[in-house]
């Protein structure tokens, strides 16, 4: 029996590690044992500590690199880790600037795709800052090429954190949505919230009895392209692909703090500002001054975030940006200890 996989992709803080919360919870609600693949660009394992923490799933980690360039030889060794724990359905989260066509391709090979079912692929997109890629990475063709395919291979297109901008906004990002992909489903929502039942449905225990096969949402046995006149059409498995690497100047950086040392609120955030021009992303587990409860920090687009957290690591900072100097990175982020 074939395992059904759900591919989470989407540009980096779109809300995915939110999503897979929330499905993991169902799953494990329905009886369900799930598998879960995730993959980071950083060295540090921020996401997959988050879901650690809150469901106590066992995740199969890729740090360091892309799943679909640099650490493209490890995703097999990855599923069979995972299949040999006899999951009842796998989940895979991919890097913001995955491009998840590879990944569904890749569970078509013959040797994938008697043991795994592709059964539904999700992308998340930012509402409050989509509209803005386009311009802000148009020197990174790759990546923007990427980003297109994020919208184009999905079934469910997610618009998520569509509370902070105007229905305007909401109905360009739509237009923008259709271009790519005529077909996907879409919904519109904050902090990732839907009604994760259907993503789930026909995916049952192995001890219970199957049910009755739905017409899928699944992209089994082929997967789309857009034809000339923007009509999507079934590609075979075997058809001739480009292939290049997801993204090329997108790189992240682990920013340590030196043993004893905080730093406020406000000077985290002032330092993303700082790098606004490079930085995509930056997630972390810190130390406030005060002897106060570690932070989970987030940062995407113009916007941080920060939560509680029983992390019980040394504190560090994942910095995600576009040509980033490492050194200078480095050299300026020393300074806020002086």
């Amino acid at each position: 029996m074939r395992v059904p996989v759900i591919i989470l992709s989407g540009f980096l803080g779109s809300g995915k590690t939110t999503l897979l919360l929330s499905l993991l919870k169902e799953s494990y609600a329905r009886g369900l044992q799930p598998g879960v693949l995730m993959n980071e660009l950083g060295k540090q394992d921020v996401d997959g500590y988050i879901l650690e923490e809150q469901t106590g799933a066992a995740v199969e980690k890729l740090l360091d690199g892309c799943v679909c360039c640099s650490r493209r030889e490890e995703l097999g060794d990855s599923l069979e880790v995972l299949i040999k724990r006899r999951p009842d359905v796998i989940f895979i989260e991919l890097t913001g600037v995955a491009d998840p066509d590879e990944i569904a391709r890749s569970l078509h090979e013959p040797y994938w795709a008697t043991r795994l079912s592709a059964h539904i692929l999700v992308t998340l997109v930012d509402a409050e800052n989509m509209l803005d890629y386009n311009s802000r990475l148009s020197a990174d063709k790759q990546l923007v090429r990427t980003l297109r395919s994020q919208l184009a291979s999905a079934n469910l297109i997610i618009v998520n954190k569509s509370d902070l901008v105007t229905p305007e906004i909401l109905t360009k990002i739509e237009k923008a949505i259709r271009k790519r992909n005529p077909d996907a489903e879409i919904e519109f929502t904050a902090y990732s919230r839907i009604q994760v039942q259907p993503l789930l449905a026909g995916i049952v225990p192995k001890t219970a009895k199957p049910l009755p096969k739905r017409a899928p949402l699944s992209f089994q046995g082929s997967s789309l392209r857009k034809t000339a006149a923007g009509r999507s059409e079934a590609v075979p498995d075997n058809a001739p692909r480009e292939h290049a690497a997801s993204f090329s100047q997108v790189g992240a950086v682990t920013l340590a703090f030196p043993q004893g040392k905080t730093l406020p609120k406000a000077v985290l955030e002032a330092f993303f500002r700082e790098w606004a021009d490079r930085l995509l992303r930056a997630k972390g587990h810190v130390q406030l001054p005060g002897g106060k409860p570690v932070q989970l920090v987030q940062h995407a687009g113009s916007r941080t975030t920060w939560e509680d957290s029983r992390y019980p690591g040394s504190p560090y900072l994942v910095f995600i940006g576009t040509n980033i100097n490492g050194e200078q990175l480095a050299e300026r982020w020393s300074a806020l200890f002086r």
